[in-house]
Protein backbone atom coordinates (compact mmCIF):
# COMPACT_ATOMS: atom_id res chain seq x y z
CA UNK A 1 0.00 0.00 0.00
CA UNK A 2 1.38 3.46 -0.92
CA UNK A 3 2.15 6.20 1.58
CA UNK A 4 -0.84 8.30 0.53
CA UNK A 5 -3.22 5.36 1.03
CA UNK A 6 -1.77 4.69 4.50
CA UNK A 7 -2.17 8.32 5.56
CA UNK A 8 -5.71 8.45 4.10
CA UNK A 9 -6.68 5.26 5.92
CA UNK A 10 -5.27 6.55 9.19
CA UNK A 11 -7.15 9.84 8.84
CA UNK A 12 -10.44 8.13 8.04
CA UNK A 13 -10.33 6.10 11.25
CA UNK A 14 -8.89 8.97 13.27
CA UNK A 15 -12.13 10.88 12.62
CA UNK A 16 -14.23 7.82 13.27
CA UNK A 17 -17.47 9.54 14.26
CA UNK A 18 -17.73 11.62 11.10
CA UNK A 19 -16.72 8.63 9.00
CA UNK A 20 -19.30 6.40 10.69
CA UNK A 21 -22.17 8.87 10.17
CA UNK A 22 -21.41 9.26 6.48
CA UNK A 23 -20.84 5.54 5.95
CA UNK A 24 -24.10 4.67 7.72
CA UNK A 25 -26.05 7.03 5.45
CA UNK A 26 -24.52 5.35 2.41
CA UNK A 27 -25.00 1.88 3.89
CA UNK A 28 -28.69 2.50 4.52
CA UNK A 29 -29.19 3.98 1.07
CA UNK A 30 -27.50 1.17 -0.83
CA UNK A 31 -29.01 -1.51 1.43
CA UNK A 32 -32.50 -0.08 0.90
CA UNK A 33 -32.00 0.04 -2.86
CA UNK A 34 -30.87 -3.61 -2.99
CA UNK A 35 -33.82 -4.79 -0.89
CA UNK A 36 -36.29 -2.61 -2.80
CA UNK A 37 -35.01 -3.92 -6.14
CA UNK A 38 -35.16 -7.53 -4.88
CA UNK A 39 -38.74 -7.15 -3.61
CA UNK A 40 -39.90 -5.48 -6.83
CA UNK A 41 -38.25 -8.30 -8.80
CA UNK A 42 -40.00 -10.77 -6.48
CA UNK A 43 -43.34 -9.13 -7.23
CA UNK A 44 -42.62 -9.41 -10.93
CA UNK A 45 -41.73 -13.08 -10.51
CA UNK A 46 -44.89 -13.74 -8.50
CA UNK A 47 -47.05 -12.06 -11.16
CA UNK A 48 -45.46 -14.09 -13.97
CA UNK A 49 -45.60 -17.30 -11.93
CA UNK A 50 -49.31 -16.66 -11.33
CA UNK A 51 -49.88 -16.32 -15.06
CA UNK A 52 -47.85 -19.47 -15.76
CA UNK A 53 -49.66 -21.58 -13.16
CA UNK A 54 -53.24 -20.31 -13.46
CA UNK A 55 -53.98 -18.54 -16.74
CA UNK A 56 -51.66 -18.38 -19.75
CA UNK A 57 -49.10 -21.15 -19.02
CA UNK A 58 -45.35 -21.26 -19.73
CA UNK A 59 -45.92 -21.85 -23.45
CA UNK A 60 -49.19 -21.71 -25.39
CA UNK A 61 -49.73 -23.16 -28.88
CA UNK A 62 -52.74 -22.13 -31.03
CA UNK A 63 -53.62 -21.73 -34.67
CA UNK A 64 -52.95 -18.27 -36.19
CA UNK A 65 -56.64 -17.97 -37.09
CA UNK A 66 -57.64 -18.54 -33.46
CA UNK A 67 -55.10 -15.98 -32.22
CA UNK A 68 -56.54 -13.40 -34.63
CA UNK A 69 -60.00 -13.84 -33.07
CA UNK A 70 -58.96 -14.97 -29.58
CA UNK A 71 -61.21 -12.54 -27.70
CA UNK A 72 -64.22 -14.18 -29.29
CA UNK A 73 -63.12 -17.68 -28.14
CA UNK A 74 -64.23 -19.21 -31.46
CA UNK A 75 -64.78 -22.96 -31.82
CA UNK A 76 -63.95 -22.89 -35.53
CA UNK A 77 -60.15 -22.91 -35.37
CA UNK A 78 -59.01 -26.00 -33.54
CA UNK A 79 -55.54 -27.56 -33.58
CA UNK A 80 -55.41 -30.44 -36.08
CA UNK A 81 -54.34 -33.77 -34.53
CA UNK A 82 -53.85 -32.33 -31.00
CA UNK A 83 -52.30 -35.54 -29.65
CA UNK A 84 -49.74 -35.74 -32.46
CA UNK A 85 -49.07 -32.01 -32.11
CA UNK A 86 -48.52 -32.40 -28.36
CA UNK A 87 -45.98 -35.15 -29.02
CA UNK A 88 -44.17 -32.92 -31.54
CA UNK A 89 -44.06 -30.09 -28.99
CA UNK A 90 -42.51 -32.36 -26.38
CA UNK A 91 -39.93 -33.59 -28.90
CA UNK A 92 -39.06 -30.06 -30.11
CA UNK A 93 -38.65 -28.73 -26.55
CA UNK A 94 -37.49 -31.60 -24.29
CA UNK A 95 -37.29 -29.26 -21.28
CA UNK A 96 -41.10 -29.14 -21.11
CA UNK A 97 -42.57 -31.25 -18.31
CA UNK A 98 -46.19 -31.38 -19.45
CA UNK A 99 -48.51 -30.51 -22.34
CA UNK A 100 -52.27 -30.33 -21.90
CA UNK A 101 -55.19 -29.51 -24.20
CA UNK A 102 -57.74 -26.82 -23.42
CA UNK A 103 -60.79 -25.41 -25.17
CA UNK A 104 -62.26 -22.09 -24.08
CA UNK A 105 -65.82 -20.95 -24.71
CA UNK A 106 -68.17 -18.32 -23.32
CA UNK A 107 -71.36 -19.46 -21.61
CA UNK A 108 -74.16 -18.13 -19.45
CA UNK A 109 -74.22 -19.53 -15.90
CA UNK A 110 -77.39 -19.45 -13.81
CA UNK A 111 -78.63 -20.54 -10.39
CA UNK A 112 -82.22 -20.48 -11.74
CA UNK A 113 -82.66 -16.95 -10.40
CA UNK A 114 -79.62 -14.90 -11.43
CA UNK A 115 -77.28 -15.35 -14.36
CA UNK A 116 -73.94 -14.02 -15.56
CA UNK A 117 -71.65 -14.61 -18.54
CA UNK A 118 -68.61 -16.77 -17.76
CA UNK A 119 -65.50 -17.92 -19.55
CA UNK A 120 -65.44 -21.72 -19.42
CA UNK A 121 -62.48 -24.07 -19.92
CA UNK A 122 -62.73 -27.63 -21.19
CA UNK A 123 -59.80 -29.63 -19.80
CA UNK A 124 -58.25 -33.05 -19.57
CA UNK A 125 -58.30 -33.24 -15.73
CA UNK A 126 -55.22 -35.44 -15.24
CA UNK A 127 -52.99 -33.69 -17.77
CA UNK A 128 -54.21 -30.23 -16.83
CA UNK A 129 -53.02 -30.80 -13.26
CA UNK A 130 -49.49 -31.37 -14.64
CA UNK A 131 -49.42 -27.91 -16.22
CA UNK A 132 -51.65 -25.69 -14.07
CA UNK A 133 -51.95 -25.49 -10.28
CA UNK A 134 -55.73 -25.24 -10.20
CA UNK A 135 -56.22 -28.82 -8.97
CA UNK A 136 -54.03 -28.05 -5.95
CA UNK A 137 -56.22 -25.10 -4.99
CA UNK A 138 -59.62 -26.77 -4.65
CA UNK A 139 -60.77 -25.43 -1.29
CA UNK A 140 -64.12 -27.23 -1.31
CA UNK A 141 -64.95 -30.54 -2.92
CA UNK A 142 -62.53 -32.11 -5.40
CA UNK A 143 -60.91 -31.64 -8.80
CA UNK A 144 -62.57 -33.17 -11.85
CA UNK A 145 -60.30 -36.21 -11.95
CA UNK A 146 -61.35 -37.09 -8.39
CA UNK A 147 -65.01 -37.01 -9.44
CA UNK A 148 -64.48 -40.23 -11.39
CA UNK A 149 -66.93 -40.95 -14.17
CA UNK A 150 -69.61 -38.69 -12.75
CA UNK A 151 -71.50 -37.09 -15.64
CA UNK A 152 -71.93 -33.33 -16.03
CA UNK A 153 -69.46 -32.52 -13.24
CA UNK A 154 -67.94 -29.03 -13.11
CA UNK A 155 -65.52 -27.08 -10.94
CA UNK A 156 -66.28 -23.39 -10.49
CA UNK A 157 -64.19 -20.49 -9.24
CA UNK A 158 -64.71 -18.94 -5.81
CA UNK A 159 -65.83 -15.73 -7.56
CA UNK A 160 -68.64 -17.52 -9.38
CA UNK A 161 -69.57 -19.38 -6.21
CA UNK A 162 -69.98 -16.08 -4.34
CA UNK A 163 -71.76 -14.29 -7.19
CA UNK A 164 -74.44 -16.94 -7.65
CA UNK A 165 -74.49 -18.34 -4.10
CA UNK A 166 -73.54 -21.84 -5.25
CA UNK A 167 -71.80 -24.55 -3.24
CA UNK A 168 -70.41 -28.05 -3.81
CA UNK A 169 -73.22 -30.48 -4.58
CA UNK A 170 -75.40 -27.72 -6.00
CA UNK A 171 -76.65 -27.45 -9.57
CA UNK A 172 -75.65 -24.81 -12.08
CA UNK A 173 -77.41 -24.24 -15.40
CA UNK A 174 -75.07 -23.50 -18.27
CA UNK A 175 -76.05 -22.31 -21.74
CA UNK A 176 -73.69 -21.73 -24.67
CA UNK A 177 -73.33 -21.67 -28.44
CA UNK A 178 -72.39 -25.12 -29.79
CA UNK A 179 -70.06 -26.07 -32.64
CA UNK A 180 -73.20 -26.48 -34.77
CA UNK A 181 -74.00 -22.77 -34.29
CA UNK A 182 -77.09 -23.33 -32.18
CA UNK A 183 -77.71 -22.70 -28.47
CA UNK A 184 -77.82 -25.45 -25.89
CA UNK A 185 -78.41 -25.52 -22.13
CA UNK A 186 -77.91 -28.20 -19.50
CA UNK A 187 -77.62 -28.73 -15.77
CA UNK A 188 -74.26 -29.49 -14.20
CA UNK A 189 -73.33 -30.63 -10.70
CA UNK A 190 -70.67 -28.63 -8.86
CA UNK A 191 -68.02 -31.03 -7.54
CA UNK A 192 -65.39 -28.49 -6.51
CA UNK A 193 -64.65 -24.82 -5.90
CA UNK A 194 -61.24 -23.45 -6.86
CA UNK A 195 -59.84 -20.58 -4.83
CA UNK A 196 -56.12 -19.83 -5.39
CA UNK A 197 -56.59 -16.41 -3.82
CA UNK A 198 -56.97 -14.45 -7.05
CA UNK A 199 -59.63 -13.84 -9.66
CA UNK A 200 -59.42 -16.54 -12.33
CA UNK A 201 -60.12 -15.65 -15.97
CA UNK A 202 -62.02 -18.92 -16.50
CA UNK A 203 -64.84 -19.32 -13.99
CA UNK A 204 -65.99 -22.86 -14.84
CA UNK A 205 -64.11 -26.08 -15.75
CA UNK A 206 -65.45 -29.33 -17.27
CA UNK A 207 -63.93 -32.39 -18.90
CA UNK A 208 -63.93 -33.15 -22.64
CA UNK A 209 -66.41 -36.03 -22.39
CA UNK A 210 -69.13 -33.80 -20.92
CA UNK A 211 -68.19 -30.86 -23.15
CA UNK A 212 -68.60 -32.91 -26.32
CA UNK A 213 -72.09 -33.95 -25.26
CA UNK A 214 -72.89 -30.33 -24.42
CA UNK A 215 -71.21 -28.52 -27.34
CA UNK A 216 -70.90 -31.20 -30.01
CA UNK A 217 -68.80 -34.28 -30.81
CA UNK A 218 -66.56 -32.26 -33.12
CA UNK A 219 -65.48 -29.93 -30.30
CA UNK A 220 -61.92 -28.89 -31.16
CA UNK A 221 -58.88 -28.37 -28.96
CA UNK A 222 -58.22 -24.63 -29.29
CA UNK A 223 -54.93 -24.50 -27.40
CA UNK A 224 -52.13 -26.67 -26.05
CA UNK A 225 -50.50 -25.40 -22.86
CA UNK A 226 -47.07 -26.48 -21.67
CA UNK A 227 -45.16 -26.35 -18.40
CA UNK A 228 -41.45 -26.44 -17.51
CA UNK A 229 -39.33 -26.56 -14.35
CA UNK A 230 -39.22 -23.26 -12.47
CA UNK A 231 -36.14 -21.26 -13.46
CA UNK A 232 -33.86 -19.73 -10.78
CA UNK A 233 -34.85 -16.19 -11.79
CA UNK A 234 -37.37 -14.38 -13.94
CA UNK A 235 -35.00 -13.34 -16.74
CA UNK A 236 -33.92 -16.96 -17.22
CA UNK A 237 -37.56 -18.09 -17.21
CA UNK A 238 -38.47 -15.57 -19.91
CA UNK A 239 -35.47 -16.47 -22.07
CA UNK A 240 -35.98 -20.24 -21.72
CA UNK A 241 -39.68 -19.89 -22.58
CA UNK A 242 -38.77 -17.83 -25.66
CA UNK A 243 -36.21 -20.47 -26.70
CA UNK A 244 -38.80 -23.25 -26.31
CA UNK A 245 -41.29 -21.24 -28.40
CA UNK A 246 -38.68 -20.79 -31.15
CA UNK A 247 -38.03 -24.54 -31.24
CA UNK A 248 -41.76 -25.31 -31.39
CA UNK A 249 -42.31 -22.81 -34.22
CA UNK A 250 -39.53 -24.47 -36.21
CA UNK A 251 -41.17 -27.88 -35.70
CA UNK A 252 -44.74 -26.63 -36.26
CA UNK A 253 -44.53 -23.66 -38.66
CA UNK A 254 -48.29 -23.65 -39.28
CA UNK A 255 -49.08 -22.97 -35.60
CA UNK A 256 -48.47 -20.03 -33.29
CA UNK A 257 -46.26 -20.70 -30.24
CA UNK A 258 -46.51 -17.96 -27.63
CA UNK A 259 -43.98 -17.84 -24.76
CA UNK A 260 -44.91 -16.36 -21.41
CA UNK A 261 -42.91 -13.24 -22.24
CA UNK A 262 -45.29 -12.44 -25.11
CA UNK A 263 -48.37 -13.20 -23.03
CA UNK A 264 -47.10 -10.88 -20.28
CA UNK A 265 -45.67 -8.15 -22.52
CA UNK A 266 -47.94 -5.44 -21.08
CA UNK A 267 -46.93 -6.31 -17.54
CA UNK A 268 -43.24 -6.51 -18.49
CA UNK A 269 -43.46 -3.03 -20.01
CA UNK A 270 -44.62 -1.76 -16.62
CA UNK A 271 -41.78 -3.72 -15.03
CA UNK A 272 -39.21 -1.85 -17.12
CA UNK A 273 -40.71 1.46 -15.98
CA UNK A 274 -40.42 0.32 -12.35
CA UNK A 275 -36.74 -0.45 -12.88
CA UNK A 276 -36.18 3.14 -14.00
CA UNK A 277 -37.95 4.28 -10.85
CA UNK A 278 -35.64 2.10 -8.75
CA UNK A 279 -32.64 3.69 -10.43
CA UNK A 280 -33.91 7.18 -9.57
CA UNK A 281 -34.42 6.15 -5.94
CA UNK A 282 -30.83 4.99 -5.53
CA UNK A 283 -29.61 8.13 -7.31
CA UNK A 284 -31.41 10.40 -4.83
CA UNK A 285 -30.19 8.38 -1.85
CA UNK A 286 -26.59 8.43 -3.04
CA UNK A 287 -26.76 12.15 -3.70
CA UNK A 288 -27.73 12.60 -0.06
CA UNK A 289 -24.80 10.40 0.96
CA UNK A 290 -22.53 12.37 -1.38
CA UNK A 291 -23.45 15.58 0.43
CA UNK A 292 -22.42 13.84 3.64
CA UNK A 293 -19.06 12.90 2.13
CA UNK A 294 -18.47 16.48 0.95
CA UNK A 295 -19.24 17.73 4.45
CA UNK A 296 -17.00 15.11 6.07
CA UNK A 297 -14.02 15.88 3.82
CA UNK A 298 -14.50 19.66 4.18
CA UNK A 299 -14.54 19.34 7.97
CA UNK A 300 -11.42 17.21 7.72
CA UNK A 301 -9.73 19.86 5.57
CA UNK A 302 -10.50 22.72 7.97
CA UNK A 303 -9.51 20.70 11.04
CA UNK A 304 -6.18 19.74 9.49
CA UNK A 305 -5.00 22.95 7.85
CA UNK A 306 -1.75 23.04 9.85
CA UNK A 307 -1.22 19.34 9.13
CA UNK A 308 -1.55 20.10 5.43
CA UNK A 309 1.08 22.82 5.84
CA UNK A 310 3.44 20.35 7.50
CA UNK A 311 2.92 17.81 4.72
CA UNK A 312 3.62 20.47 2.10
CA UNK A 313 6.73 21.55 4.00
CA UNK A 314 7.96 17.94 3.96
CA UNK A 315 7.76 17.94 0.18
CA UNK A 316 4.21 16.89 -0.71
CA UNK A 317 2.91 18.67 -3.80
CA UNK A 318 -0.53 20.20 -4.21
CA UNK A 319 -1.35 17.22 -6.42
CA UNK A 320 -0.40 14.82 -3.60
CA UNK A 321 -2.65 16.68 -1.14
CA UNK A 322 -5.53 16.47 -3.58
CA UNK A 323 -4.95 12.74 -4.06
CA UNK A 324 -4.82 12.25 -0.29
CA UNK A 325 -8.27 13.72 0.34
CA UNK A 326 -9.79 12.01 -2.69
CA UNK A 327 -8.51 8.70 -1.30
CA UNK A 328 -10.11 9.49 2.04
CA UNK A 329 -13.43 10.03 0.28
CA UNK A 330 -13.04 6.78 -1.63
CA UNK A 331 -12.29 4.86 1.57
CA UNK A 332 -15.40 6.28 3.26
CA UNK A 333 -17.43 5.42 0.15
CA UNK A 334 -16.00 1.91 0.05
CA UNK A 335 -16.83 1.32 3.71
CA UNK A 336 -20.39 2.57 3.24
CA UNK A 337 -20.87 0.69 -0.02
CA UNK A 338 -19.58 -2.64 1.27
CA UNK A 339 -21.64 -2.27 4.43
CA UNK A 340 -24.67 -1.52 2.24
CA UNK A 341 -24.03 -4.65 0.18
CA UNK A 342 -23.79 -6.72 3.36
CA UNK A 343 -26.97 -5.21 4.82
CA UNK A 344 -28.93 -5.56 1.58
CA UNK A 345 -27.62 -9.07 0.95
CA UNK A 346 -28.56 -10.23 4.44
CA UNK A 347 -32.11 -8.89 4.17
CA UNK A 348 -32.55 -10.29 0.65
CA UNK A 349 -31.32 -13.70 1.83
CA UNK A 350 -33.88 -13.68 4.63
CA UNK A 351 -36.72 -12.56 2.35
CA UNK A 352 -35.64 -15.02 -0.36
CA UNK A 353 -35.78 -17.91 2.11
CA UNK A 354 -38.71 -16.97 4.33
CA UNK A 355 -40.85 -14.85 2.05
CA UNK A 356 -43.59 -12.42 3.04
CA UNK A 357 -47.22 -13.42 3.38
CA UNK A 358 -49.37 -11.32 1.05
CA UNK A 359 -52.42 -12.25 3.07
CA UNK A 360 -50.89 -10.82 6.24
CA UNK A 361 -49.61 -7.70 4.49
CA UNK A 362 -52.74 -6.85 2.48
CA UNK A 363 -55.49 -8.49 4.48
CA UNK A 364 -58.87 -8.04 2.84
CA UNK A 365 -57.52 -6.22 -0.24
CA UNK A 366 -58.01 -7.38 -3.81
CA UNK A 367 -54.49 -7.89 -5.13
CA UNK A 368 -55.51 -8.46 -8.74
CA UNK A 369 -52.85 -10.63 -10.40
CA UNK A 370 -51.31 -11.66 -7.08
CA UNK A 371 -52.71 -14.58 -5.04
CA UNK A 372 -53.87 -13.20 -1.68
CA UNK A 373 -52.81 -16.39 0.09
CA UNK A 374 -49.39 -16.52 -1.58
CA UNK A 375 -45.89 -15.74 -0.39
CA UNK A 376 -43.74 -13.01 -1.90
CA UNK A 377 -40.08 -14.03 -2.14
CA UNK A 378 -37.31 -11.56 -2.87
CA UNK A 379 -35.30 -12.30 -6.01
CA UNK A 380 -31.51 -12.23 -6.13
CA UNK A 381 -30.44 -9.49 -8.54
CA UNK A 382 -26.64 -9.36 -8.95
CA UNK A 383 -27.02 -6.24 -11.08
CA UNK A 384 -28.44 -4.35 -8.07
CA UNK A 385 -25.35 -5.20 -6.02
CA UNK A 386 -23.07 -4.08 -8.85
CA UNK A 387 -24.99 -0.84 -9.35
CA UNK A 388 -24.99 -0.11 -5.62
CA UNK A 389 -21.23 -0.65 -5.32
CA UNK A 390 -20.29 1.31 -8.44
CA UNK A 391 -22.62 4.19 -7.61
CA UNK A 392 -21.32 4.34 -4.05
CA UNK A 393 -17.69 4.52 -5.15
CA UNK A 394 -18.31 6.97 -8.00
CA UNK A 395 -20.45 9.23 -5.80
CA UNK A 396 -17.73 9.21 -3.13
CA UNK A 397 -15.02 10.02 -5.66
CA UNK A 398 -16.98 12.90 -7.16
CA UNK A 399 -18.01 14.24 -3.75
CA UNK A 400 -14.42 14.25 -2.47
CA UNK A 401 -12.94 16.09 -5.44
CA UNK A 402 -14.19 19.58 -4.55
CA UNK A 403 -12.90 19.70 -0.95
CA UNK A 404 -9.71 17.96 -2.11
CA UNK A 405 -9.07 20.78 -4.59
CA UNK A 406 -9.64 23.30 -1.82
CA UNK A 407 -7.08 21.54 0.37
CA UNK A 408 -4.60 21.45 -2.49
CA UNK A 409 -4.85 25.22 -3.01
CA UNK A 410 -3.67 26.01 0.53
CA UNK A 411 -0.22 27.62 0.56
CA UNK A 412 2.25 25.94 2.98
CA UNK A 413 3.16 29.21 4.74
CA UNK A 414 -0.51 30.17 5.28
CA UNK A 415 -1.38 26.68 6.48
CA UNK A 416 1.48 26.61 9.02
CA UNK A 417 0.37 29.94 10.52
CA UNK A 418 -3.33 28.93 10.56
CA UNK A 419 -4.92 29.10 14.02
Amino acid sequence: MGTLWKIALRNVFRHGRRTAITAVVMMMGIGFYIVYDAVIAGMDRLAIDTMVHYTTSYLKVQTPAYVADETGTPLDFGIPDPEGTAATIRKAAPSLTGVTPRTLFVGQASNYVDAEPVLCAVVDPARDAQVFDLAANITKGAWLSAAGSRRNAVVISADLSRDLGLEVGGTIVLSARTVYDNDNADEFTIVGIADPGLSLSAKLYMNYADAKVFLGDSLPVTELDASAPRAPNLDLELSSSAAAATAVRAALPSLNAQPIGDSAKDYLAIRNSKEKGSFMIVLVILLIAAVGIVNTILMSVYSRVREIGVLRAYGMTAKDIKKLFVREGLIIGAIGSLAGLALGGGLVAWLHTRGMSLGAMFKGLDLGAFPANGLLYAEWRPSAFAIGLVFGLVASWLAARSPAKRAARLEPTDALHFV
